[in-house]
């Protein structure tokens, strides 16, 4: 069995220095800046957005213990007009509840709604409720005026300090009032109003207990999260840093190469038309010819997409044949190694956004393969949920844990084969283009599975 280790982070590139860098380096730095400037002012956990849930839920919960004291009253009080005053009072609380959550859906961003949802006006709304209701039930007698404690220990944690103050100055000025002005409770019995009233507290305090660990667990367990991404968003930034300095000056090293380039294929031209020189050296120096032609022209491919950090958004392909294209030039120069290849017949009707740094990275795990001492690679294809699902697998010698926890760690690889910078290049690449790349050791060899977005079909224009 296959055990997929997948390592998922806000994918963001740092600002580089663009001093001393070619045009197309140019390009490729302001590029990464600005998409890690799109992606570092992205809120990465809407903190004001759970507060304002939490408030809603807790405006609901007081509608249902409200409907729930006042059912009970009958019991605690015998038959009285109490039940249906308390009735309407959390009816039309809930009516205002329910008119306040249409109107802030109905006028998403503007002003009116944001202060709809502010946190102090839900707090004062729910202050005034209490207030009601406690009003209709006894005033200052009645037990349930403890709730406004936990309302203004709430308070105290989602406002800034003057509203906080302000919530508080309201409550003790409305406990005040109902200490003076209220509808009477009547009951004839001392004992029985003695015990109804420390009932009446017990149940205030422990509905507060309910209310407070609930509510200020789900607010730090919201800015425990927030802070944790936010602290693997600053890591990815700095990681990715690395990533585009390094790709920044191999375009620049691709434009100083050429003319070195260009001098040893005039060398080699010179050499071949040379007539002094030895038969049994012609075709070392048609070897060197080829292999120059063949880094020229990798830099020249380099040079053309140096520009190009997001790829070309506007072309489309066949997602089989972009495949099959790729796969065919790899084969070109690895002949000797056996490819077996199985490419679902969906592709051939699913696009793809061709990307030079994502075709860079097939290529990249194709040549770890052989690197591995892999004897035949087995490449699968398919469509999973909108996606090009792509399998690398092979059959050599796999990775070892050190280089798994390296790759895992978003750390270059280190071995006497280089220092695994491609690697980390293809995988920032593919999670650019919101892909993802996982490593899976096998009983023999290793497993790599990529993930890419498959794109719309290409419009077709009448006439064209």
């Amino acid at each position: 069995m296959i055990q997929w280790l997948t390592v998922r982070v806000i994918p963001t590139l740092a600002c580089v220095p663009t001093r001393n860098l070619t045009n197309g380096s140019r390009l490729a730095a302001a590029s990464a800046g600005a998409h890690a400037q799109e992606e570092m002012d992205r809120p990465v956990i809407d903190l004001i957005g759970t507060t304002q849930s939490q408030l809603l839920k807790l405006r609901w919960l007081s509608v249902l213990v409200m409907v729930l004291a006042a059912l009970a009253s009958p019991y605690l009080f015998g038959p009285s007009e109490l039940m249906i005053r308390l009735l309407v009072c959390a009816v039309v609380v809930g009516g205002i509840n329910l008119g306040l959550a249409v109107a802030a859906r109905s006028l998403p961003g503007t002003d009116d709604a944001t202060s709809m949802r502010s946190p102090l006006v839900a707090l004062i709304l729910e202050l005034a409720a209490w207030g009601t209701y406690i009003y209709l039930s006894g005033g200052a007698t009645n037990p349930l005026i403890s709730v406004f404690l936990p309302l203004v220990a709430i308070g105290a944690v989602v406002l800034t300090e003057r509203q906080a103050w302000f919530l508080g100055v309201c409550a003790i000025a409305l406990y005040s009032f109902l200490w003076h002005a209220h509808v009477p409770l009547i009951i004839t019995n001392s004992q029985t109003a003695v015990n109804l009233h420390l009932f009446g507290m017990w149940m205030v305090f422990a509905l507060s207990v309910v209310v407070l660990l609930w509510y200020i667990l789900q607010l730090t367990r919201g800015i425990r999260r927030r802070d944790r991404a936010i602290m693997e968003a600053r890591e990815q930034a700095m990681r990715d840093d690395l990533l585009v300095s390094l790709g920044s000056q191999a375009a620049g090293a691709a434009h100083e190469l050429g003319t070195p380039l260009a001098t040893l294929n005039i060398l080699t031209d010179d050499l071949l038309d040379d007539g002094r020189l030895p038969s049994a050296l012609v075709p070392d120096v048609r070897l060197m010819q080829d292999q120059i032609k063949r880094c020229k022209q990798t830099l020249s491919q380099l040079a053309a997409r140096a520009g190009h950090a997001r790829g070309d958004q506007s072309e489309t392909i066949s997602a089989a044949a972009w495949l099959h294209r790729n796969l065919a030039t790899w084969q070109s120069l690895n002949p000797v190694l056996a490819l077996e290849i199985a490419i679902s017949r969906r592709l051939h009707a699913r696009y793809v956004n061709p990307d030079f740094a994502i075709e860079r990275a097939i290529v990249n795990l194709l040549d770890n393969a052989v690197k591995a001492t892999a004897t035949c690679i087995q490449i699968t294809a398919e469509e999973i949920g909108g996606y090009l699902d792509l399998t690398v697998a092979d059959d050599g010698h796999g990775m070892s844990p050190a280089a798994m926890a390296a790759f895992n760690q978003r750390r270059p690889i280190a071995s006497i084969d280089g220092m695994g910078v491609g690697l980390l290049l293809g995988r920032a690449a593919v999670e650019r283009r919101q892909g993802s790349l996982d490593y899976a050791p096998r009983d023999s060899g290793t497993a790599a599975r990529l993930r890419l977005p498959l794109a719309d079909a290409p419009e077709v224009i009448d006439g064209d």
